[in-house]
């Protein structure tokens, strides 16, 4: 079987697509059901637009839109308009080139090009859905299977219009990381101007729909109660001057831009709390690393697995007197989260694709 696997984000990039596919494509690519496995992704500054490593081949050929910062406007406009172009002009010739089987994509690409261009191709397509920002009655009609990452995206499929006997439940994949030594968070620590300092950690873009604006105002008002606790925020910003200048505005918050994984892992274990208000999670890994790290945390709503397993830390709704009353809480639990981690476990994520791949496309 000849794979084609489309995302926005692949490393060195950061975020939970990237994260998603670094832990899984080398599974796949070892699987004997998988011939080869063809991975489209953005162009990155300083990487190769082609790698091929055995059954691996990797093109970084797309447009740079989502891995990168914030861009004014108008390039934002004209990197969307570019990337459905590129789409509607190379994606049936890409498939057709590399014999390609099945085409697997990441739902943070949509649009009406790109997805006239999917129905069009002569191979099973299947909708990779990690947030709740796509319209499930559109994947629907754009794809054959609708795969979620979670209890709570499924819901959110079905309930958005996507029929049940197409969309199936298959848990992110988490490989709990190795924890880094004192030695290695403290020298971090020192990388980032944070040695000595107890702080809050927000990891992931920076974004509305992340709450980062809620998580800085109920910051304030809790830091006026503890002075001597920063908030760091680590991540490509999306939102361009005005979210910098709310971080000027915001005494203790400090901004750190892109940090490798290495170090977000890091300053994880060095966190008092790690954060996540966001509006439009799936399953979002920035939590379970936290909670393998050691930290306590505070999750997003709507989330049925933290809600059964970490529902002490989930934020009832995203509101700054939501956040504001779990900093207050969990600042004061005496026990760290505990998470169930063989769910997710990456072997059988894998074998559950390759049976969802198989029954799409017995070839």
């Amino acid at each position: 079987m000849n794979l084609l696997m489309i995302t926005p984000l692949y490393p060195p990039a950061l975020g939970g697509a990237a994260t998603y596919f670094r832990q899984i494509v080398p599974y796949l690519v070892e699987h004997d059901k998988i011939t080869h496995l063809t991975l489209l992704t953005e162009r990155m500054p300083g990487q190769p637009r082609v790698q091929v490593n055995g059954k691996l081949q990797l093109l970084r050929q797309l447009p740079n839109r989502i891995s990168s910062g914030q861009k004014p406007f108008i390039s934002h406009a004209a990197t969307y308009i570019l990337t459905q172009l590129w789409f509607a002009l190379n994606l049936r010739t890409l498939v057709r080139h590399h014999a390609i089987d099945i085409v697997h994509f990441h739902t943070r690409y949509r649009g009406r090009w790109f997805y006239n261009t999917l129905q069009s191709l002569p191979v099973p397509i299947v909708a990779d859905l990690r947030d709740k920002l796509s319209d499930p009655l559109q994947l629907a009609q754009t794809a054959d299977h609708v795969l979620c990452c979670g209890r709570g995206v499924y819901a959110f499929a079905v309930a958005g219009g996507c029929p049940a006997a197409k969309a199936s439940m298959i848990p992110n994949i988490f490989v709990p990381p190795p924890i880094p030594v004192p030695e290695e968070v403290t020298l971090c620590q020192r990388r980032h101007n944070l040695d000595n300092h107890p702080y809050l950690l927000f990891v992931g873009d920076m974004t509305y729909n992340k709450g980062i604006y809620d998580l800085l105002a109920a910051y304030q008002l809790w830091q006026k109660h503890h002075p001597d606790i920063r908030l760091v925020l680590a991540g490509v910003n999306q939102e361009g001057a005005r979210f910098l200048n709310q971080v000027r505005q915001t005494p203790g918050a400090s901004y750190l831009g892109y940090v490798p994984h290495d170090d977000v892992l890091a300053l994880m274990r060095g966190a008092n709390i790690v954060v996540l208000p966001s509006r439009s999670e799936g399953l979002p890994t920035v939590i379970l690393e936290a909670v393998a790290m050691g930290s306590k945390v505070i999750c997003p709503p709507g989330i049925p697995e933290f809600e059964c397993h970490l529902s002490e830390f989930v934020l009832p709704e995203i509101s700054v007197p939501a956040i504001l009353n779990a900093l207050n809480q969990v600042w004061d639990y005496p026990h760290r989260p505990k998470y169930p981690f063989a769910e997710h476990h990456i072997e059988r994520i894998v074998e559950a694709l390759i049976k969802l791949y198989i029954s799409l496309c017995p070839c």
